[in-house]
């Protein structure tokens, strides 16, 4: 489709007398569109929204289980599944959780203080540091997996392997350009607070 297809998609806002208005369009890539209409794509965002907001109450609910917060557990489950037999680097967990280093680096002291994770030097960067579950750690994620299990299982009922399969190749593309939308709008807040000059 031409670049200008898009345009000729989006359906005239008629601004006048009380019904007669139609909104333009909030998206105009083809693939997301149902027949030139964003309605289908606008029932996708909001249930985005409305998962999101379960998410993070679920995972909250998760962490209060072994008594601490969700983003506490995020770490500690995190690093359960990438320490190895040598423990995981701060960088790593914070790539792989999406999240800023220091972030997961004011995490980590507090589960550290807890005596739920280790940390020792890493022989291969002297400045950074590995970090493990510690008896007590895995402990306290053994005792929350009977539960977990349940409220996942919950979450996943019902999806086939091949829509899980698609999920997982969304859930890629998405958390990437996810991440696009907010430097362009980075950007463009910057242009605006500069009056347009850059």
């Amino acid at each position: 489709m031409p670049a200008d297809g898009a345009a000729r998609l989006r359906p005239r806002s008629r601004p006048g007398r009380r019904g007669t208005f139609v909104p333009p369009l909030t998206v105009t890539l083809p693939a997301v569109l149902t027949d030139g209409s964003d309605r289908e794509f606008r029932r996708v965002i909001y249930g985005l929204f409305v998962c999101a907001a379960r998410l993070h109450d679920i995972r909250d609910a998760f962490g209060r289980r072994i008594a601490m917060t969700g983003a506490r557990y995020t770490v500690l489950i995190a690093t359960a599944h990438l320490q190895g037999g040598a423990g995981v680097g701060v960088r790593t967990l914070a790539d792989y959780l999406h999240v800023a280093p220091p972030h997961v680096t004011t995490e980590v002291g507090k589960l550290v203080a807890a005596g739920l994770l280790g940390k020792e030097r890493n022989p291969d960067d002297g400045r950074g540091v590995l970090v493990s579950l510690t008896p007590k750690g895995a402990e306290a994620l053994e005792a929350l997996a009977p539960f977990l299990r349940r409220i996942n299982d919950i979450l996943f009922d019902g999806i086939t392997r091949a829509e899980f399969a698609a999920v997982v190749r969304f859930i890629d593309k998405f958390v990437v350009n996810t991440g696009r939308a907010e430097l362009a709008i980075a950007e463009d807040e910057r242009g605006r607070r500069n009056g347009g000059r850059d």
